[in-house]
């Protein structure tokens, strides 16, 4: 009766043991163990040694790059990763990053150097653009645009440029000698004194009033004589003397004389 009253530790472990077991299938638990077990076993069976190989190696390279993540503080930028993947600039990013590499995958060696001759070219330009002053310039090339004048100035660039296609070594010779003849002449004019007293009689208002009725008395006697010609002889003679116009016109050619003779 005492041995039947106490309970051993084995008959203890099986009751909880079977306890378990009546949970395990009271909540369907048993047979999802049932199926783990056996996907396991499956499992095993399917993988050989190169398989569990490259697990263990695709496992350790995990770890690693966590590691190595974690040491580099990438956790800092998961939010600024996240706020560029909702902005949709990530996608922006990735385009970008393909452009890149499509445009260095389509530059040859050719076409990198010319790039660099380029680049090295228009900086050498910039440099002495920058040393020559050309900034202060800038203001009055402004004023030119705004006025127009900047297109007069081509057009005159263009005329000349057109002028120097057209002539020839011929016309430039004569040209030029034209001008030295001009040259010349301008030269004796200037030094001469009588060439300078008539050029201050001309400027004076009377003497120019006095070529200019001189020219209009002569273009209406032109007219007047292209009329009836005349009879001639000695009658004809006398009756021309004898008007008043042609005895003024001797007095007045007979001061010229006077004044003339004079000086």
């Amino acid at each position: 009766m005492a041995q039947s009253a106490e309970t051993s530790p084995a008959d203890e472990t099986r009751g909880r043991a079977e306890e378990l077991v009546n949970e395990l299938v009271a909540n369907g638990d048993l047979d999802n163990l049932v199926h783990l077990a056996r996907l396991v076993g499956s499992a095993q069976d399917a993988l050989n040694d190169e398989m569990v190989g490259r697990l263990a190696a695709t496992a350790a390279g995990g770890l690693d790059m966590l590691d190595r993540a974690n040491r580099a503080g990438v956790a800092r930028a998961l939010p600024a990763i996240a706020q560029l993947v909702e902005n949709g600039d990530m996608d922006n990013l990735v385009q970008l990053a393909r452009v890149m590499g499509s445009a260095q995958d389509a530059l040859s060696d050719e076409m990198v150097g010319r790039l660099a001759a380029t680049a090295a070219g228009g900086l050498d330009m910039l440099d002495r653009a920058q040393r020559s002053g050309i900034a202060r310039g800038l203001p009055a090339l402004e004023a030119f645009i705004e006025n127009g004048d900047l297109d007069l100035v081509v057009q005159l660039a263009r005329l000349v440029a057109s002028a120097q296609d057209a002539l020839t070594d011929d016309m430039i010779g004569r040209l030029a000698r034209v001008a030295a003849e001009s040259m010349v002449l301008v030269d004796r004019l200037t030094r001469s004194e009588g060439f300078l007293r008539l050029i201050g009689l001309l400027e004076r208002p009377d003497i120019q009033d006095t070529l200019a009725a001189l020219l209009e008395a002569v273009a209406s006697a032109r007219e007047a004589g292209a009329g009836t010609p005349s009879k001639g002889g000695l009658g004809g003679a006398v009756r021309l003397m004898s008007e008043p116009g042609t005895q003024d016109a001797l007095r007045f050619m007979a001061r010229i004389s006077q004044a003339l003779s004079a000086r």
